[in-house]
Protein backbone atom coordinates (compact mmCIF):
# COMPACT_ATOMS: atom_id res chain seq x y z
CA UNK A 1 0.00 0.00 0.00
CA UNK A 2 1.57 3.26 -1.12
CA UNK A 3 1.88 6.14 1.33
CA UNK A 4 0.87 8.60 -1.39
CA UNK A 5 -2.46 6.80 -1.82
CA UNK A 6 -3.17 7.07 1.89
CA UNK A 7 -2.30 10.78 1.86
CA UNK A 8 -4.72 11.26 -1.02
CA UNK A 9 -7.42 9.27 0.80
CA UNK A 10 -7.01 11.48 3.89
CA UNK A 11 -7.08 14.68 1.81
CA UNK A 12 -10.40 13.70 0.22
CA UNK A 13 -11.87 12.76 3.60
CA UNK A 14 -10.94 16.25 4.88
CA UNK A 15 -12.08 18.28 1.87
CA UNK A 16 -15.09 16.19 0.89
CA UNK A 17 -14.32 16.27 -2.83
CA UNK A 18 -11.83 14.81 -5.31
CA UNK A 19 -11.25 18.17 -7.02
CA UNK A 20 -10.60 19.94 -3.71
CA UNK A 21 -8.10 17.26 -2.71
CA UNK A 22 -6.39 17.67 -6.09
CA UNK A 23 -6.00 21.41 -5.46
CA UNK A 24 -4.65 20.80 -1.96
CA UNK A 25 -2.15 18.19 -3.15
CA UNK A 26 -1.26 20.19 -6.29
CA UNK A 27 -1.99 17.28 -8.63
CA UNK A 28 -4.63 16.61 -11.27
CA UNK A 29 -8.05 15.23 -10.42
CA UNK A 30 -7.27 12.28 -12.67
CA UNK A 31 -4.26 11.47 -10.50
CA UNK A 32 -6.45 11.62 -7.40
CA UNK A 33 -8.96 9.24 -8.96
CA UNK A 34 -6.18 6.85 -10.02
CA UNK A 35 -4.72 6.74 -6.50
CA UNK A 36 -8.10 6.02 -4.89
CA UNK A 37 -8.85 3.37 -7.51
CA UNK A 38 -5.55 1.67 -6.69
CA UNK A 39 -6.30 1.86 -2.97
CA UNK A 40 -9.79 0.42 -3.39
CA UNK A 41 -8.51 -2.39 -5.61
CA UNK A 42 -5.93 -3.32 -3.00
CA UNK A 43 -8.52 -3.26 -0.21
CA UNK A 44 -11.19 -4.94 -2.30
CA UNK A 45 -13.71 -2.36 -1.03
CA UNK A 46 -14.89 1.11 -1.93
CA UNK A 47 -13.78 3.81 0.50
CA UNK A 48 -15.85 6.68 -0.95
CA UNK A 49 -19.35 7.15 -2.28
CA UNK A 50 -19.18 9.64 -5.17
CA UNK A 51 -22.05 12.01 -5.88
CA UNK A 52 -22.87 15.46 -7.18
CA UNK A 53 -22.40 16.89 -3.69
CA UNK A 54 -18.89 15.42 -3.36
CA UNK A 55 -17.34 12.32 -1.82
CA UNK A 56 -18.43 10.75 1.45
CA UNK A 57 -16.73 7.93 3.32
CA UNK A 58 -18.23 4.47 3.14
CA UNK A 59 -18.31 2.27 6.23
CA UNK A 60 -15.01 0.78 5.09
CA UNK A 61 -13.59 4.27 4.56
CA UNK A 62 -14.59 5.38 8.05
CA UNK A 63 -12.90 2.32 9.53
CA UNK A 64 -9.78 2.93 7.47
CA UNK A 65 -9.40 6.65 8.25
CA UNK A 66 -7.93 6.49 11.81
CA UNK A 67 -5.52 3.75 10.75
CA UNK A 68 -4.46 5.71 7.66
CA UNK A 69 -3.78 8.78 9.80
CA UNK A 70 -1.77 6.68 12.25
CA UNK A 71 0.28 5.14 9.43
CA UNK A 72 1.04 8.57 7.95
CA UNK A 73 2.08 9.98 11.33
CA UNK A 74 4.37 7.01 11.93
CA UNK A 75 5.86 7.25 8.44
CA UNK A 76 6.50 10.99 8.76
CA UNK A 77 8.07 10.46 12.17
CA UNK A 78 10.36 7.74 10.80
CA UNK A 79 11.48 9.79 7.79
CA UNK A 80 12.11 12.74 10.07
CA UNK A 81 14.27 10.63 12.39
CA UNK A 82 16.27 9.39 9.39
CA UNK A 83 16.81 12.91 8.13
CA UNK A 84 14.86 12.37 4.93
CA UNK A 85 13.84 15.79 3.59
CA UNK A 86 10.06 15.86 3.32
CA UNK A 87 7.92 18.79 2.25
CA UNK A 88 4.59 18.19 3.92
CA UNK A 89 1.69 19.59 5.82
CA UNK A 90 1.51 18.47 9.45
CA UNK A 91 -1.99 17.41 10.41
CA UNK A 92 -2.96 18.06 14.03
CA UNK A 93 -6.25 16.83 15.49
CA UNK A 94 -7.46 18.62 18.63
CA UNK A 95 -10.46 17.69 20.77
CA UNK A 96 -12.28 19.61 23.51
CA UNK A 97 -14.85 17.78 25.58
CA UNK A 98 -16.81 20.59 27.17
CA UNK A 99 -18.09 23.88 25.84
CA UNK A 100 -16.10 25.59 28.59
CA UNK A 101 -13.10 25.60 26.29
CA UNK A 102 -14.78 25.85 22.89
CA UNK A 103 -14.05 29.55 22.26
CA UNK A 104 -10.56 29.25 23.72
CA UNK A 105 -9.75 26.36 21.38
CA UNK A 106 -11.06 28.34 18.41
CA UNK A 107 -8.76 31.22 19.38
CA UNK A 108 -5.94 28.70 19.73
CA UNK A 109 -6.66 27.37 16.24
CA UNK A 110 -6.28 30.89 14.84
CA UNK A 111 -2.97 31.27 16.69
CA UNK A 112 -1.67 27.95 15.34
CA UNK A 113 -2.64 28.91 11.78
CA UNK A 114 -0.55 32.08 12.10
CA UNK A 115 2.39 30.75 14.11
CA UNK A 116 2.64 27.27 12.57
CA UNK A 117 1.54 27.71 8.95
CA UNK A 118 2.71 24.21 8.02
CA UNK A 119 -0.04 22.67 10.15
CA UNK A 120 -3.50 21.60 9.07
CA UNK A 121 -6.00 21.53 11.93
CA UNK A 122 -9.03 19.40 12.63
CA UNK A 123 -11.13 20.33 15.69
CA UNK A 124 -13.51 17.94 17.45
CA UNK A 125 -16.12 19.25 19.91
CA UNK A 126 -18.09 16.05 20.48
CA UNK A 127 -19.08 16.52 24.14
CA UNK A 128 -20.06 12.86 24.60
CA UNK A 129 -16.73 11.47 23.41
CA UNK A 130 -13.97 10.19 25.72
CA UNK A 131 -11.22 12.49 24.47
CA UNK A 132 -8.50 10.82 26.52
CA UNK A 133 -9.24 7.49 24.85
CA UNK A 134 -9.03 9.12 21.43
CA UNK A 135 -5.61 10.54 22.33
CA UNK A 136 -4.45 7.16 23.62
CA UNK A 137 -5.69 5.45 20.44
CA UNK A 138 -3.93 8.00 18.24
CA UNK A 139 -7.13 9.45 16.75
CA UNK A 140 -6.49 12.80 18.43
CA UNK A 141 -3.13 14.49 18.86
CA UNK A 142 -4.25 16.62 21.80
CA UNK A 143 -7.32 17.06 23.97
CA UNK A 144 -8.36 19.96 26.19
CA UNK A 145 -10.14 18.36 29.11
CA UNK A 146 -10.86 18.60 32.82
CA UNK A 147 -9.02 15.31 33.43
CA UNK A 148 -5.26 15.00 33.76
CA UNK A 149 -3.57 12.18 31.84
CA UNK A 150 -4.20 8.94 33.76
CA UNK A 151 -2.49 6.55 31.35
CA UNK A 152 1.17 5.63 31.04
CA UNK A 153 2.84 7.30 28.09
CA UNK A 154 0.58 10.36 28.16
CA UNK A 155 1.55 13.87 29.21
CA UNK A 156 -0.63 16.56 30.76
CA UNK A 157 -0.02 20.31 30.79
CA UNK A 158 -2.13 22.24 33.30
CA UNK A 159 -3.90 25.42 32.24
CA UNK A 160 -4.76 28.42 34.42
CA UNK A 161 -8.14 27.90 36.07
CA UNK A 162 -11.29 29.02 34.33
CA UNK A 163 -13.42 31.15 36.65
CA UNK A 164 -17.19 30.68 36.58
CA UNK A 165 -19.55 33.46 37.69
CA UNK A 166 -23.29 33.62 38.29
CA UNK A 167 -24.92 36.05 35.84
CA UNK A 168 -28.33 37.30 34.73
CA UNK A 169 -29.52 39.96 32.31
CA UNK A 170 -30.53 42.22 35.22
CA UNK A 171 -28.75 43.07 38.50
CA UNK A 172 -29.42 40.95 41.53
CA UNK A 173 -28.06 39.63 44.83
CA UNK A 174 -27.87 36.02 45.91
CA UNK A 175 -30.51 35.43 48.59
CA UNK A 176 -32.78 38.12 47.22
CA UNK A 177 -36.25 36.70 46.61
CA UNK A 178 -36.48 38.70 43.40
CA UNK A 179 -33.59 36.86 41.78
CA UNK A 180 -34.62 35.14 38.51
CA UNK A 181 -34.89 31.36 38.27
CA UNK A 182 -31.63 29.44 38.18
CA UNK A 183 -30.84 27.44 35.04
CA UNK A 184 -28.50 24.48 35.32
CA UNK A 185 -25.90 24.58 32.54
CA UNK A 186 -23.63 21.64 31.79
CA UNK A 187 -20.00 22.76 32.02
CA UNK A 188 -18.72 19.36 33.10
CA UNK A 189 -18.36 17.42 36.36
CA UNK A 190 -16.04 19.87 38.13
CA UNK A 191 -18.65 22.64 37.98
CA UNK A 192 -21.52 20.27 38.74
CA UNK A 193 -19.80 19.16 41.93
CA UNK A 194 -19.21 22.72 43.12
CA UNK A 195 -22.77 23.78 42.31
CA UNK A 196 -24.12 20.81 44.26
CA UNK A 197 -22.37 22.17 47.37
CA UNK A 198 -24.07 25.57 47.08
CA UNK A 199 -27.38 24.42 45.59
CA UNK A 200 -29.36 25.36 48.70
CA UNK A 201 -28.37 29.02 48.22
CA UNK A 202 -29.46 29.20 44.57
CA UNK A 203 -32.96 30.04 43.34
CA UNK A 204 -35.21 27.14 42.43
CA UNK A 205 -34.42 25.51 39.11
CA UNK A 206 -36.83 23.81 36.73
CA UNK A 207 -34.62 23.83 33.65
CA UNK A 208 -31.30 22.23 32.76
CA UNK A 209 -29.51 22.79 29.45
CA UNK A 210 -26.90 20.26 28.38
CA UNK A 211 -24.82 22.72 26.35
CA UNK A 212 -23.32 25.70 28.19
CA UNK A 213 -23.14 27.99 25.14
CA UNK A 214 -26.81 27.42 24.32
CA UNK A 215 -27.57 27.98 28.00
CA UNK A 216 -25.84 31.35 27.90
CA UNK A 217 -28.03 32.30 24.95
CA UNK A 218 -31.09 31.31 26.96
CA UNK A 219 -30.02 33.57 29.85
CA UNK A 220 -29.55 36.49 27.44
CA UNK A 221 -33.07 36.03 26.07
CA UNK A 222 -35.03 35.15 29.23
CA UNK A 223 -35.32 36.17 32.87
CA UNK A 224 -32.91 33.58 34.26
CA UNK A 225 -29.52 33.24 35.91
CA UNK A 226 -26.76 30.68 35.58
CA UNK A 227 -23.04 30.05 35.92
CA UNK A 228 -20.90 30.82 32.86
CA UNK A 229 -17.15 31.23 32.30
CA UNK A 230 -15.99 34.72 33.22
CA UNK A 231 -13.91 34.85 30.05
CA UNK A 232 -17.04 34.25 27.97
CA UNK A 233 -19.20 36.63 29.99
CA UNK A 234 -16.65 39.46 30.14
CA UNK A 235 -17.67 41.35 26.95
CA UNK A 236 -21.36 40.95 27.81
CA UNK A 237 -20.74 42.32 31.31
CA UNK A 238 -18.95 45.35 29.86
CA UNK A 239 -21.85 45.95 27.47
CA UNK A 240 -24.29 45.59 30.41
CA UNK A 241 -26.10 42.82 28.59
CA UNK A 242 -25.28 40.65 31.61
CA UNK A 243 -24.75 41.42 35.31
CA UNK A 244 -22.79 39.57 37.96
CA UNK A 245 -25.05 38.37 40.76
CA UNK A 246 -23.70 39.90 43.96
CA UNK A 247 -22.57 37.62 46.82
CA UNK A 248 -22.55 34.60 44.53
CA UNK A 249 -19.38 32.50 44.99
CA UNK A 250 -17.02 32.11 42.07
CA UNK A 251 -16.42 28.57 40.86
CA UNK A 252 -13.28 27.23 39.18
CA UNK A 253 -12.40 24.65 36.54
CA UNK A 254 -8.91 23.25 36.15
CA UNK A 255 -8.11 22.36 32.55
CA UNK A 256 -5.38 20.27 30.98
CA UNK A 257 -3.95 19.72 27.53
CA UNK A 258 -3.30 16.00 27.20
CA UNK A 259 -1.17 14.34 24.52
CA UNK A 260 0.87 11.19 23.90
CA UNK A 261 4.62 11.06 24.49
CA UNK A 262 5.20 9.04 21.32
CA UNK A 263 3.25 11.30 18.97
CA UNK A 264 5.32 11.63 15.77
CA UNK A 265 4.54 15.35 15.61
CA UNK A 266 5.64 15.99 19.21
CA UNK A 267 7.74 19.12 18.43
CA UNK A 268 4.73 20.77 16.77
CA UNK A 269 2.46 19.82 19.66
CA UNK A 270 4.82 21.28 22.25
CA UNK A 271 5.13 24.54 20.29
CA UNK A 272 1.36 24.70 19.97
CA UNK A 273 0.85 24.06 23.69
CA UNK A 274 3.27 26.82 24.64
CA UNK A 275 1.25 29.12 22.40
CA UNK A 276 -1.95 27.95 24.08
CA UNK A 277 -0.62 28.68 27.56
CA UNK A 278 0.55 32.10 26.43
CA UNK A 279 -2.82 32.83 24.85
CA UNK A 280 -4.70 31.71 27.94
CA UNK A 281 -2.54 33.80 30.28
CA UNK A 282 -3.43 36.98 28.37
CA UNK A 283 -7.17 36.50 28.74
CA UNK A 284 -9.49 38.26 31.12
CA UNK A 285 -8.38 38.57 34.77
CA UNK A 286 -10.47 36.16 36.90
CA UNK A 287 -10.47 38.72 39.72
CA UNK A 288 -12.88 40.98 37.75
Amino acid sequence: MQIVNLRTFIAISRTGAFHSAAERLNITQAAVSARIKALEEQLGQRVFERGRSGATLTDAGRQLLPHAESIIRTWDHATGMLGVPVSRTVQIHIGAQFSTWAQLVLDWAAWISDALPETELNLNFDFNTDMLKLVKDGRLDMAVTHAAAPAEGMRSVSLPDETMVLVARRPGTLGDGRLPAYVGLDWGPQVSGQIARIASHLPGSKLSIGNGILGLRYILEHDACGYVPLRTAHPLLRQKRLYRIKRAPKLHITGHVVYSEDNPNLPFLERAIEGFRGLRSKLVDPSL
